[in-house]
């Protein structure tokens, strides 16, 4: 059961990602979990919030790491 929810989590702030201008194209899964990772985002997190909540967070994170996210896809 854990592995679906972390996926759920996964694809939620891939999705999220996707939405911001600057990103052009879908990222890989596995680079999306290990972003989360590494930003301490947790399944529960995302999953148990409100999608205001989500967006604002990954949103700040992802405009702090974009340049590393770019190289990285």
């Amino acid at each position: 059961m854990h592995c679906y929810q972390y996926l759920a989590a996964t694809v939620a702030v891939a999705n999220v990602i996707e939405r911001i201008p600057g990103i052009h194209h879908r990222l890989p899964l596995s680079l999306i979990a290990d972003w989360m990772a590494e930003n301490d985002i947790e399944a529960e997190d995302v999953l148990f919030a409100g999608p205001g909540a989500i967006e604002s967070r990954v949103e700040d994170l992802v405009q702090q790491n974009q340049p590393r996210i770019q190289r990285a896809a």
